[in-house]
């Protein structure tokens, strides 16, 4: 066995001590050998430790070997290379050198988000008789409907929105919303143009955020048509400004709104509504009637219109004869209620909706509707595939004037495959109207997708 070190720098001293140098130069010689040699020790153990693990204890009773001596140590491997640097683009190597104005912060333009814009399209088809709405045995297309979204900021508070809509079976094209809106705060926003009226939950959500492919409040028979739903304007909008704000993100919200459609000759119409959400929140303008299992949400909410001499008739009377015509003018009014439920059940949801509304209208019009209800029940399930199915029940219900009754019933099936983004939908419609005889039957197909 190898003599450890230590000892050996031990015994190697004692001899030379053992030697009796007796000039100085020989001790002087010896100790600047023992001091190289310690040197070049301490120097190498740092090098080991850092290049080597620590090796196994040694057995019992055996002393471990000496150090290797250090040129035959392998050199340190090379530091890693840094990752070379891109080379600027010529966009970047181009760039112009900034102004004073960029410079200096207080005067620093802000960086305002790009424009969204998105493309909305619902297409169907209907099976049943164009002569005879009972009778499903014809079919043709009856839904052809796109919208072109475009919006942004033009300041940190006021954004811009441009939506156009067209119904290519009709060969109808036009601008659906031109909105200024003034993001003032969370309570207080002002929103002048072309908008959605503020009135009742439907209205809010329009047919793509909607479970029924069906829009409610319009009951018809080939030509014939029971309206049940508030003064709107085309595709629910009218001209106007609208005040609304929010608090706590949206759990409760007011939104009123003045229009005059364009015609300062008539009498503005003013409508309004208030939402509440008890569970979850509803924030911002525009509104959904379903989330399709995004969240938890009970909310209720209540609306009106008024519009002084809003509702004109014309009608002839009973006696005496020679009066002719008479004129009824009579200020129109409307309030509604309406409630959604909505809660997540396993890996899908359930909605139940329901709405009222009561119209106050001349009653020189027999026709139209005083009262007016729906009713809506909906499940959905686990993923099966890469959607939902979802069955879907809706009921609708009108009284007239002159007490006729008009009714409707949809039953529905949808694959949701990313909620209104992408589904299809098939539904079985049967509707009633006022008179003997005027009732229809109808089964539609319908796809609706959303880029955004």
């Amino acid at each position: 066995m190898r003599e450890p070190t230590t000892a050996s720098f031990q015994h190697n001293g004692a001899r030379s001590t053992m030697r009796g140098c007796t000039d100085r130069q020989s001790a002087v010689k010896s100790r600047g050998k023992r001091s190289t040699l310690l040197l070049a020790l301490l120097l190498l153990v740092p090098s080991v430790a850092a290049q080597a693990q620590t090796p196994a204890a040694p057995p019992a009773g055996e002393m471990p070997p000496p150090p290797a001596p250090m040129g035959d140590m392998p050199p340190p491997p090379p530091a890693p290379l840094p990752p070379a640097a891109a080379p600027p683009s010529a966009v970047e190597a181009a760039t112009k050198p900034p102004t004073a104005a960029e410079t200096m912060p207080a005067t620093r333009p802000e960086a305002l988000p790009p424009i969204d814009v998105g493309a909305w399209v619902r297409a169907g088809s209907v099976f049943q008789s164009a002569t005879d709405p009972k009778d499903l045995g014809d079919w043709h297309m009856d839904t052809s409907y796109i919208e072109l979204h475009a919006g942004g900021k033009v300041h940190q508070n006021v954004g811009v929105t441009l939506n156009l809509n067209a119904n290519l079976l009709h060969g109808t094209a036009g601008i659906m919303d031109a909105i200024i809106s003034f993001d003032l705060a969370e309570p207080f926003h002002l929103w002048v143009g072309q908008l959605l009226v503020p009135v009742d939950r439907s209205n809010f959500a329009g047919p793509f955020f909607m479970i029924p492919w069906n829009y409610p409040g319009f009951l018809s028979v080939g030509s014939a048509l029971q309206v049940a739903a508030p003064k709107e304007g085309p595709a629910g909008r009218n001209t106007g400004a609208v005040v609304w704000g929010q608090v706590n993100g949206g759990q409760f919200k007011y939104l009123v709104g003045a229009f005059d459609n364009g015609d300062a000759t008539s009498s503005p119409l003013f409508s309004g509504r208030l939402n509440l959400a008890i569970i979850g929140t509803e924030p911002g303008f525009w509104g959904n009637s379903t989330y399709f299992g995004d969240k938890d949400v009970l909310a209720i909410g209540v609306g009106g219109q008024f519009q002084k001499h809003g509702s004109l008739a014309r009608a002839t009377p009973v006696a005496p004869a020679t009066m002719g015509l008479v004129l009824d003018d009579k200020d129109y009014s409307e309030v509604n209620a309406d409630i959604l439920a909505e809660y997540k059940l396993g890996g899908g949801w359930v909605t139940g909706e329901g709405a009222y509304y009561h119209f106050t209208v001349s009653d020189m019009s027999p026709g139209a509707t005083k009262d007016s209800f729906y009713l809506l029940g909906a499940i959905a399930t686990d993923l099966i595939g890469p959607g939902h199915i979802q069955p879907m029940v809706r009921y609708q219900w009108a009284n007239t004037v002159s007490s006729q009754k008009a009714w409707n019933l949809d039953v529905g099936l949808s694959y949701l495959v990313k909620g209104p983004a992408l589904r299809v939908v098939a539904t079985y419609d049967h509707t009633k109207l006022p008179g003997t005889g005027v009732t229809a039957n109808s089964v539609q197909l319908g796809a609706q997708a959303i880029f955004f």
